[in-house]
């Protein structure tokens, strides 16, 4: 069972590193507001697989007037 959980646990670290390398790179980005918890140096490691609860830049107006503005 320890074997397992550690070979999950490097799977995700693992995972996040390449997600991390990805953004550098500028394939992926976070719009994320400023006072998120992902946007902390510890944490961001974490940002693309742990995405939950992600505090975004803009407000529900905001959001629809960029979906409409985008139509």
């Amino acid at each position: 069972m320890r074997r397992v959980f550690v070979i999950v646990l490097g799977a995700y670290v693992l995972a996040a590193l390449g997600n991390k390398v990805a953004e550098r790179m500028g394939a992926l980005q976070c719009g994320c507001a400023e006072e998120c918890w992902c946007r902390r140096p510890s944490l961001s490691l974490f940002r693309w697989v742990f995405p939950w609860r992600h505090r975004t830049a803009h407000t529900f107006g905001g959001k629809a007037q960029l979906v409409h503005s985008a139509s």
